[in-house]
This record gives C-alpha cells, sequence and structure tokens, in this order.
C-alpha cells in the first residue's frame, strides 16, 4: 500500500445492468488515476467504492470516470 497521509473512501452508484467485465473495467479504469489506492465492486448493492488521497485526487475526477467507465460498458 502506498504511503498516504489523508485517505477518504467514496461511494457510487452503478447505472444500468451489471455484466461481465464491468468489474474489472472499473478497476482498470480507476487505478489509473493517481491518487486511488483501492477499488471495490459491489454488484449486489450496485456501488463502487473508491478509496484514495484527497491529497492527490479529486472527488469530481473519481466520479467523472466512474460515469465514464460505466457508460461504455453498456
Amino acid at each position: 500500500m502506498p504511503n498516504v497521509k489523508h485517505e477518504a473512501t467514496a461511494f457510487f452508484k452503478l447505472q444500468g445492468e451489471p455484466h461481465k467485465g464491468l468489474s474489472s473495467r472499473l478497476k482498470r479504469d480507476l487505478g489509473t488515476l493517481d491518487g486511488v489506492i483501492k477499488v471495490e465492486v459491489n454488484f449486489i448493492l450496485d456501488v463502487v467504492s473508491v478509496q484514495y488521497d484527497p491529497d492527490k485526487l479529486m472527488l469530481d475526477d473519481i466520479k467523472d470516470r466512474v460515469e465514464e467507465s460505466n457508460r461504455t460498458s453498456e
């Protein structure tokens, strides 16, 4: 785990039908953002949770990437 001074967790509701590949797409796409520590996808709750370093990454950047990944996977 990277050396992180601050850590926050954000939760985003998934849209549409979950399908094979969405979890790995979200993890891959979000994992490319500098400051993301951990990504978990829960299809039972239709939620993706993202642990991140708020000193390196803004919440809006994560939200935009979640929406983009979710949209392109439909």
